[in-house]
C-alpha cells in the first residue's frame, strides 16, 4: 500500500481563455519540440517546511486559484497535442491551444517528513509517487493534460512535484511559469515576460513539418529503473570562482565561465573514478540555448524549445593530465562557440531531411559520458508561493538515468547544486576523490 494517498483531481482550465483569443489556436511544432515526441515529460519539484496545518485546506484552493491564474498567461498548458496522420504516410504534430485544461493533485503523505526527502543520497522508493503522470512520454500528449501538478502535504511540509510535456517547451519556459505561479500565489499581478509561443521557421519552410514515421516506433527502449542511485553536491560561489581561476590560469584564457569549470571538475572525477584506459573516449554532453546565437536573436521571451546538443570528446588521459582542468573547459567553451548562427541553421535543415529523435536510455555511461541538464540561470529558489522559499529542490523520476547531471543555482547567489546520478560503485568512489571533494561543500 502506498504511503501516498491521492485526496482530490480536479481539471483545471484558464478562466479568460475564450476572451483572450486564443480558443483552438494552433501552434505548429519546429524540429527543436518535435526531436523530443519520444522523450518522457519533465519532472521537477519544490519542497517546503511547514510545520502548521490548520490552514492547509485554503492554501490548496489559494494555490489551485493561482494556478488557474497562471494559466490565462500560459494557456498552451491547458491544450493537447494534436498528431495528424496523412495520406503519403506522414504525420504531423501541433499544439491544440483548445482549454482542456491541465491536472491539479492534492494528496497527503503524514507519515513523511522534508528530512526524508533531502537527506537521502539517492531517491526515496517513494519519490515517484509524489509526481503524476509517471512513464508518460511527450506523443502521449494528445490523451494527456500537457501540465499536471500533484501538490503533496507532508507531515512538516509541502512538496510540489510539477509534470511538464518537453514538447511544449524548454527549461525556460517552465522556469517562467513556476516563477509567475509562485508571484501571482504572493499576491502579485505584475507580469514581466509575456510569453510567445509561435514558433520559429526559416524562411521557405512548409508548416506543418511532416515526418515519416510513427512516433511510438522510436520508443522501443526498456522502461529505466525508477529509482536510480543518485547523490547532490553542493558547491559555494567562493568555490566556483577558484575553479574557474584555476581553468582559466590553467588554459591560458579569460574565456572559461563558472559553469565550464565546475562541468569539468566533475567530469575529471567521474572519468578518474572509472579508472579508464588513457587512450578511452570520455564524453560530455551540454544542451545549449540557441536562443542569442541565431541572426537576429530570438526574442528573450520566446518559449517554445530552443536548445540543440553540443557533444564534447577527449580522450580520459588528456583530461586527467596536469592542467586537465584547463584543457577540458576550454575544449568545451570552444565546441559551444562553434554554434554560430549558420551552424544552427544547417543542423535544423539537416533535420527536416532525416529526423532524429531524443530517447531516454536505460544507461549512457557505458559511452563513458554525461548528460547536463537545466541550468544555474534558472531561479529555482525564487518560487515563494507565500509562506517561504522552498529548502529544497529536486527533479523527478521520470527523466533520470545514469549519467546525468541536473544543474540548479543554489540557495546562496551564486553557488550550484548539481544532481548527480551514476552507478553506486562510481558514486562511492567520487565520494573518496580527495580532489573532487575538496571543492565541495
Amino acid at each position: 500500500m502506498s504511503s501516498v494517498q491521492v485526496l482530490s483531481t480536479t481539471i483545471i482550465q484558464a478562466p479568460n481563455h475564450n476572451l483572450n483569443g486564443s480558443n483552438h489556436h494552433t501552434i505548429d511544432l519546429n524540429p527543436w519540440d518535435l526531436q523530443l515526441l519520444p522523450f518522457g515529460y519533465n519532472q521537477m519539484s519544490f519542497v517546503y517546511r511547514q510545520s502548521i496545518k490548520s490552514d492547509i485546506l485554503n492554501q490548496i484552493q489559494h494555490l489551485k486559484h493561482s494556478f488557474s491564474s497562471a494559466l490565462d498567461f500560459f494557456h498552451v498548458f491547458a491544450g493537447r497535442l494534436k498528431i495528424t496522420q496523412h495520406e503519403d504516410n506522414t504525420i504531423s504534430c501541433s499544439i491544440k491551444c483548445n482549454n482542456e485544461g491541465a491536472l491539479f493533485v492534492h494528496a497527503a503523505a503524514k507519515y513523511i517528513i522534508v528530512e526524508n526527502i533531502l537527506e537521502p543520497t539517492h531517491l526515496s522508493p517513494v519519490h515517484h509517487s509524489l509526481f503524476v503522470m509517471n512513464g508518460v512520454k511527450n506523443y502521449q500528449g494528445t490523451s494527456h493534460p500537457l501540465l499536471a501538478v500533484q501538490v503533496t502535504e507532508l507531515d512538516d511540509g509541502i512538496f510540489i512535484g510539477i509534470t511538464t510535456n518537453h514538447v511544449v517547451g524548454d527549461g525556460t519556459l517552465f522556469s517562467n511559469f513556476y516563477n509567475l505561479w509562485a508571484k501571482i500565489s504572493r499576491g502579485s499581478v505584475e507580469i514581466s515576460k509575456t510569453p510567445i509561443f509561435k514558433r520559429w521557421f526559416p524562411k521557405g519552410i512548409e508548416c506543418p513539418i511532416r515526418l515519416p514515421l510513427k512516433i511510438d516506433s522510436q520508443n522501443n527502449l526498456n522502461e529505466k529503473k525508477l529509482n536510480p542511485p543518485e547523490r547532490i553536491f553542493h558547491f559555494t560561489k567562493e568555490n566556483i570562482a577558484k575553479l574557474k581561476s584555476k581553468a582559466n590560469l590553467e588554459a591560458g584564457t579569460k574565456k572559461i565561465s563558472s559553469l565550464q569549470a565546475l562541468l569539468t571538475h566533475i567530469w575529471r572525477s567521474f572519468t578518474r573514478s572509472q579508472k579508464l584506459d588513457d587512450q578511452t573516449d570520455v564524453s560530455f554532453s551540454v544542451d545549449i540555448s540557441v536562443r542569442s546565437r541565431l541572426n537576429p536573436p530570438l526574442h528573450e521571451n520566446y518559449f517554445g524549445n530552443a536548445i540543440i546538443e553540443c557533444l564534447v570528446k577527449m580522450k580520459a588521459g588528456e583530461l586527467l593530465d596536469d592542467g586537465g582542468l584547463g584543457k577540458g573547459a576550454l575544449k568545451m567553451n570552444k565546441m559551444i562557440s562553434l554554434h554560430t548562427d549558420e551552424k544552427i541553421r544547417s543542423h535544423y535543415e539537416k533535420w527536416l531531411i532525416e529526423p532524429s529523435f531524443y530517447v531516454t536510455p536505460d544507461d549512457v555511461s557505458h559511452n563513458n559520458g554525461l548528460v547536463i541538464a537545466y541550468s544555474p540561470r534558472f531561479d529555482v529558489y525564487g518560487n515563494d508561493f507565500g509562506w517561504g522559499k522552498p529548502v529544497g529542490v529536486r527533479s523527478g523520476g521520470a527523466d533520470k538515468r545514469e549519467g546525468k547531471v541536473n544543474v540548479f543555482g543554489g540557495v546562496e547567489e551564486g553557488s550550484m547544486e548539481l544532481e548527480v546520478c551514476l552507478p553506486n560503485e562510481i558514486l562511492e568512489a567520487m565520494s573518496h576523490d580527495l580532489e573532487f571533494m575538496n571543492v565541495v561543500s
